[in-house]
This record gives structure tokens, C-alpha cells and sequence, in this order.
């Protein structure tokens, strides 16, 4: 029997990732393992015309990418290389996506989270392999055994404490609080806390309007501000802010107590109504679907996490491993992925920490004037590799918080790559609206957002249905809320490109 004919030239792979990062060291540990990377690419419609002009012997396809993602790119990078070794990286669930991309046409699949050293060998396995069919590969470590848990069984005290708090700010009732010491009510040294000031510290909501057609808000605790998207302001009408509720709460104002269900800004909540002498208190606890959206907050914020964290734990491992044999060229791109994905790390935590603020009523800003140029400029060469026009049409300064400036611009250019498409334009300008105001347009000329998800743009946790590209789903949300509390506007509408544009105006110094 004659034996295999030996390779005479090196495996040749196309890297289609949308992280330069990744696609950094993949590219560093197939060389380091005698293979050759001729083609890059950073979304899926430009890895098709990579496989196309390059025709490689493995494609190494990241499955969550903007323009076009891996599951729809990967039957036309098939049909171009029938023979290739296909094999799609993610960081999702490993079952549920291999048996997809398998389905599609892969010849394997890895995850982000592996080390180099694993991700080469598994390549060099899947290479050395010709099987007639695709099959799902066997990992280098066979993923734990799932265990289910049963969920702990409902707890009914949400409804009854809705009661009692809505008792307690009418002054008709205790405050839903725990058991408390034996006070002498008689006593000359009660303290002095307000209802109000009290149930600022309660996880449910709590809306005092006035008794009157409008409902006019006399006061929102922190819960009930995030419902209501933080613009329950004082003498605001109820019906401009959350009509459904407001009618809710017309048609059972008569009844003086009444209980039913309402959707608040996209959010189910189950709902109150107590009179007080002149006003109307309205309850509202989300629990049981505050409890499902932070499942799944945790669950994409993990995801975003570990994606950073591989690079990270990729180059160490690469600098540990070859280290002293690295250009100094090669160690500045590698400790600039270091800076870069710390910043990615850093944008994840601030809007977590932004938005727990936001929850408790605790947000503190430190306005100034701030000339936008500056922070655009620290913005890009932080955090970005990408080229992004800046175009300066007004040269006054903005009365913001730099920090969180820097922080709601990274937001808007981090969504424009991750959804839409080059080029990429940040321009300052006079608003339109309001000679007073200063609008930074953020715009790309992908599609934009779809009509349909318009409406919930700016809540919180929310993501566009359908799409691959993930996220925390706070971005937005963090950036529409810092710039009203700087006394500013956050807005959406569609380019000239047909593309996203988001505008922050802020007050003009």
C-alpha cells in the first residue's frame, strides 16, 4: 500500500473574523504551526471575495460578525471551495451552534475560549481528515454534563408587598419593609424620613400622580423612573410618557383601588391603583420580567466578556510561548491588542456600573466645558482601528461630563461597526431645532435600524431581533440616559447613506 504523498507546500487559510485582534493571533500561531494565512477578512461578505480570489485549504469563520455573519456566509464560501476544511468559531453554546454551522456546510467548529495551542492542534486534526460526510467534531475536552435545576417555586410576596407599599406612601399603611425594632412612636426623636425618601430605597415602583384628566407626575421613586424610561419629571402628563398606562389608569381612577396588568414602555408589569386625598398612586412591580431580561443580561454580557478575555489569554500565552523571539514590532501590535481589548473590557463594565446608578437614582456627573473635537479624538485613539471620518461644523464647546462623553460616543461608534458599514462619520454641527444645542452625528451606511424596532431603541437590554452581532443591549440605553441628564437630546434617524445616524445634542457653552 502506497503511503500519503507528502505536502509540498504549507496549508494555506483564509481568518474571517471581525476582531483585527483575533485575527492577529490566529494569524501568529498558524505560522507558528507551519501554516500559511493568505487571506484576512473582518465580516462575511468580504470573506467570500477572500475564499474567492485566495481558494485556501481551510477557512477559519467567526459565526458573529456585522454586514454578513458566518451561518450566511458559509454556503457560498462551500460552494467556492468544496474541498476546504471549514471550521467556524464562536463563543455561543457549542451544541446548539456546531449543529447549525454543520448543518450549513462546516467541517468543524472551535470555540473563542480555547488556548492557541488547542485551536492549532484541532485545525491540524481537522486538516489531516477527509471524511465523506461533516460530522460533529469531537472538542480536545468533552464540555460537563448539564445538571437541570429545578427554578425555586413563585414567591407570592411581590403582589402582597404591592399593597403595602402602595398603603405606605398614601399613608394608609406600613412600609414594605422587614420586621423593625419596637419604636415609642410618642417619642420626641422619631427620625425624620419622608414616605418618599423611604421607598426611593424599594426594588418596585411607585408613581404619584395628580387626581386629575392628565395625570399629571407628582413624584416617581428610582424604579418607577426606570420604567418610565427616567423622564417622569414633575408636572409631566402621564399619557405623553406611557399612554397604555395612563389609560389603565383612567379607566379604573373611579374604582379608588384597583389591580390589573399593563405594558410600560415594552415592559409588563402588574399594576396598582390606590387614592390618596388628592392625588392617585399607582404600583408597579416588573419582577417577573425584570427576572427573564436579567437572565439573558447576563448571559450576552458573558458572551461579550469572553471575547476580549480570549485575546487577552491568547497573548499571553503567545508571549510566554515565543516571547523571546518576537520583533519588537511584533510585541508593540500585541501589547496595542492588549490596550485595545482592556478598553472593550472597561466599556462593558462602565455601562453595567452606569446603569445600576441609573436603578438606585445615584447617577453623579461632573459637567464642564468640553470641546467635542477633543473627546472624538481620545475616543478613536483609544479604542478604534477602523478609519472614521470627523467633520467639524461648529467649534463651540458642549456643557458635558468628559468622561461620559467619552463613554456615550464609544457606545454610538462601537454600534455603528458592529451593525452597520464603512464609512464611518462623526461630525459636530449646529442643531437644527435649537440654536442653543450642539448635535454630534454618529452615522455608517449599512441599513440602519428596522422601522419595527425603532420604538425600543433607547430601553434598556434591548437588542435588534434577528441580528447575530450581540451585545449587552445597554449601550443605548446608557447614552440616550447620560445625555438627558446633561440636559441634552438623544435621537435617531436615517442617513443620507441610508444608513444609522444618532445624534447627541448637548447645550452649547
Amino acid at each position: 500500500m502506497n503511503a500519503p504523498a507528502a505536502r509540498t507546500r504549507p496549508v494555506r487559510v483564509v481568518i474571517v473574523d471581525d476582531t483585527f485582534d483575533l485575527r492577529e493571533l490566529l494569524r501568529l500561531a498558524l505560522t507558528r504551526g507551519g501554516m500559511e494565512v493568505v487571506g484576512e477578512a473582518g465580516d462575511g461578505l468580504a470573506g467570500i471575495e477572500a475564499v474567492r480570489t485566495e481558494r485556501p485549504d481551510v477557512v477559519l469563520l467567526d459565526l458573529s460578525m456585522p454586514v454578513m455573519d458566518g451561518l450566511e456566509a458559509l454556503p457560498s464560501i462551500r460552494r467556492l471551495v468544496p474541498t476546504a476544511k471549514i471550521i467556524v468559531l464562536s463563543g455561543f453554546g457549542a451544541t446548539q451552534m456546531s449543529e447549525r454551522a454543520l448543518a450549513t456546510g462546516a467541517d468543524g467548529y472551535l470555540q473563542k475560549g480555547m488556548s492557541l495551542k488547542r485551536i492549532l492542534e484541532y485545525v491540524q486534526t481537522i486538516v489531516g481528515d477527509a471524511p465523506a460526510a461533516p460530522s460533529v467534531p469531537t472538542p480536545a475536552v468533552p464540555p460537563p454534563s448539564l445538571t437541570l435545576v429545578p427554578p425555586p417555586p413563585a414567591d407570592p410576596a411581590p403582589a402582597t408587598q404591592a399593597s403595602a407599599a402602595a398603603a405606605f406612601a398614601s399613608g394608609e399603611g406600613t412600609a414594605p419593609t422587614e420586621p423593625r425594632p419596637n419604636i415609642d412612636r410618642r417619642s420626641s426623636t422619631r427620625p425624620d424620613v419622608s414616605a418618599w425618601e423611604a421607598l426611593a430605597l424599594s426594588p418596585y415602583g411607585v408613581l404619584e400622580v395628580a387626581d386629575e384628566p392628565l395625570f399629571r407626575i407628582i413624584h416617581a421613586n428610582p424604579a418607577a423612573q426606570r420604567l418610565l424610561e427616567n423622564r417622569a419629571r414633575n408636572g409631566v402628563a402621564l399619557g405623553t410618557i406611557a399612554p397604555l398606562l395612563a389609560n389603565l389608569v383612567a379607566f379604573n381612577r373611579l374604582d379608588g383601588e384597583a389591580s390589573f396588568v399593563a405594558d410600560v414602555n415594552g415592559v409588563g408589569v402588574h399594576a396598582e391603583l390606590r387614592r390618596a386625598e388628592r392625588s392617585l398612586l399607582v404600583y408597579l412591580d416588573s419582577t417577573a420580567e425584570d427576572i427573564g431580561v436579567l437572565r439573558r443580561a447576563i448571559a450576552t454580557t458573558a458572551h461579550e466578556i469572553r471575547g476580549p478575555v480570549a485575546v487577552l489569554c491568547g497573548i499571553a500565552e503567545s508571549i510566554v510561548a515565543e516571547g523571546d523571539e518576537m520583533s519588537e514590532q511584533q510585541l508593540g501590535r500585541l501589547m496595542s491588542s492588549v490596550t485595545r481589548q482592556a478598553r472593550v473590557l472597561d466599556s462593558i463594565t462602565a455601562d453595567l456600573l452606569t446603569a445600576a446608578e441609573l436603578q438606585r437614582g445615584a447617577l453623579r456627573l461632573d459637567t464642564q466645558p468640553v470641546l467635542p473635537l477633543d473627546v472624538i479624538d481620545a475616543v478613536l485613539d483609544d479604542r478604534f482601528i477602523v478609519t472614521v471620518n470627523a467633520v467639524v461644523d461648529d467649534d463651540r464647546q458642549v456643557l458635558a461630563d468628559p468622561l461620559r462623553l467619552e463613554q456615550m460616543l464609544g457606545n454610538l461608534l462601537g454600534n455603528a461597526l458592529k451593525y452597520g458599514r464603512a464609512p464611518f462619520v462623526v461630525s459636530v454641527r449646529p442643531d437644527l431645532d435649537d440654536p442653543d444645542l450642539v448635535a454630534i452625528d454618529v452615522t455608517d451606511s449599512g441599513d440602519g435600524v428596522p422601522e419595527e424596532f425603532r420604538e425600543s431603541l433607547f430601553s434598556e437590554f434591548t437588542r435588534a431581533g434577528g441580528s447575530v452581532a450581540t451585545g449587552t443591549g445597554l449601550g443605548l440605553y446608557v447614552v440616550r440616559s447620560l445625555t438627558e441628564a446633561m440636559g441634552g437630546v438623544a435621537s435617531y434617524s436615517t442617513a443620507a447613506s441610508g444608513g444609522a445616524c444618532f445624534t447627541l445634542s448637548l447645550p452649547a457653552v
